[in-house]
């Protein structure tokens, strides 16, 4: 083999994946133990409990609301949609939407623009976690910006659909796992995804530790989803409100995203709206401090 050829080797070779290619990252999602894995399971070297493997893909997910995390719980919570898509058929139904519809198809690619815009902001990673990762509808967006991806839902339909039709080579390891108890280390990944989460989660309580656990697993940054309260979509659906008695959205104020990047040890950099006329969506860019951006 001549210099030239061995020089290249390091580059050409592919990176190990899925779940072994990241234990040295993930935590127990009850305790934060280290997890070892044995057979066809992860077992937790602080609290015993044991988390099991299905092809692949480590079933690590918590379910349930603020009563889990010592909360007071909450009369509404997010858990009946925690358990929509668990199965591939309801999974491919919903993803199968984003691809028949010309608008959801165009807003699809307007999401990867926005997500491609606050990545050119911070650079590389060598790893990213997407949190819900869904069918994976959005991770061609960022697939050439990291080196390795974890691919995260607390729906296990929704990963299965995702491994099943992507056509990706990036290095992944995919796991189910509940937003509110994101199972890896504090800063273990350099940045975190987390598209169309927020705005389904109910009260303050649930879209608050979902900002803290976003920011505790992240060393360099977040990109995250948020409704916007004063968002003309909001306000036209506010006014209409005493006529169709449609429930109101579940909103955040850029000014709370901005202190709970704050709280979180970061700043908020931008939040430019998917379409300021046809969607309330915010597409906030988070860097953490001494990160850069």
């Amino acid at each position: 083999m001549t210099a030239q050829a061995t020089a290249a080797a390091p580059e050409t070779a592919r990176r190990p994946d899925g779940i072994p290619a990241i234990l040295h990252l993930l935590a127990c999602p009850i305790c934060a133990g280290s997890l070892a894995l044995e057979h066809d399971a992860l077992r937790c070297s602080g609290c015993g409990a044991r988390y099991g493997m299905d092809d692949g893909i480590a079933l690590l997910a918590v379910r349930g609301a603020a009563g889990t995390w010592g909360a007071p719980q909450q009369a509404e919570t997010s858990e009946s949609y925690q358990a929509e898509y668990q199965t591939v058929e309801r999974a491919a139904a919903y993803n199968h939407g984003y691809q028949r519809r010309i608008h959801k198809r165009f807003g699809t690619r307007h999401e990867w623009r926005l997500i491609q815009r606050h990545l050119d902001e911070v650079g590389r990673s060598k790893v990213i976690l997407e949190l819900p990762c869904g069918g994976g509808r959005l991770s061609p967006s960022f697939a050439d910006r990291a080196d390795f991806i974890v691919e995260a839902d607390i729906a296990v339909g929704q990963i299965r659909y995702g491994r099943a039709t992507s056509t990706l080579t990036v290095p992944r390891a995919w796991m189910t796992a509940s937003a509110f108890h994101i199972p890896l280390r504090d800063a273990s990944v350099d940045g975190t995804i987390c598209i169309r989460l927020a705005h389904h989660l109910p009260t303050p309580a649930e879209r608050e530790r979902l900002f803290r656990e976003l920011m505790r697993v992240s060393k360099r940054f977040v990109i995250v989803t948020f409704f916007d309260h004063y968002s003309l979509k909001n306000l036209t659906r506010r006014m209409r409100h005493p006529f169709d008695r449609k429930p109101p959205k579940m909103t955040m104020t850029t000014e709370r995203v901005a202190e709970l990047a704050r709280e979180g040890g970061g700043r908020l950099v931008a939040a430019p709206p998917l379409n300021r006329i046809a969607s309330g969506h915010r597409f906030a860019l988070i860097v953490k401090d001494g990160a850069g951006g």
